[in-house]
C-alpha cells in the first residue's frame, strides 16, 4: 500500500483527451484532399507552330479585331466602343452575310483574362464561328492561355 496522491481514480478529470482531436482532424484532411480537384478547369487553346514562309499581308479590311485594354476599355478594329451590347450588335451585323465568320481578339498580358473571354464567349453569342487570339511576333504567349 501506497499512498493515492491524485485523488480518486475513476472520477471525471479537467484535462482533455487530444487522441479524438487530432483523429477527426485527420479524417477532415483526407476527405478534403480526396475531394479537391487536381487539375484546374482550363481552356484549350490551339496555337499554330510558327511558320518559316513569309505571309502574305492581308488587305481584307472586313477582318474584325476586338481590342481590350488593361482599363477593360473596348474597340473593335480600332474605334472605341462604349458597352458590349454595342459590341454584340456590331459583331452580328458585320458577320452577316459573311462565308468566313472570323473574330479576332487582341489583348496584352496586363489585361483581364477573365473579361477576354468573355468577350469571346459574346463574339461566339453573335456569330463568329472561328475565334483567334492575336499576339505580336516574337513574343511569347503566356503560360495562362497555353494551359502548362
Amino acid at each position: 500500500m501506497g499512498m493515492d496522491a491524485g485523488g480518486s481514480k475513476g472520477g471525471p478529470s479537467s484535462e482533455i483527451n487530444v487522441t479524438p482531436l487530432v483523429d477527426v482532424c485527420l479524417v477532415l484532411l483526407i476527405i478534403f484532399m480526396v475531394m479537391t480537384p487536381k487539375t484546374v478547369p482550363e481552356i484549350s487553346v490551339r496555337v499554330p507552330p510558327e511558320s518559316k514562309k513569309k505571309q502574305p499581308k492581308s488587305n481584307n479590311k472586313d477582318t474584325l479585331v476586338i481590342g481590350l485594354d488593361t482599363n477593360g476599355a473596348l474597340s473593335l478594329n480600332g474605334t472605341q466602343i462604349n458597352s458590349e451590347d454595342e459590341l454584340g450588335d456590331l459583331i452580328s451585323s458585320r458577320l452577316q452575310g459573311r462565308e468566313e465568320k472570323v473574330v479576332f481578339i487582341d489583348f496584352n498580358d496586363d489585361a483581364n483574362y477573365g473579361k477576354a473571354v468573355e468577350i469571346l464567349d459574346l463574339a461566339k453569342r453573335n456569330g463568329a464561328v472561328v475565334l483567334g487570339i492575336m499576339k505580336k511576333r516574337n513574343q511569347p504567349i503566356p503560360d495562362t492561355l497555353i494551359g502548362i
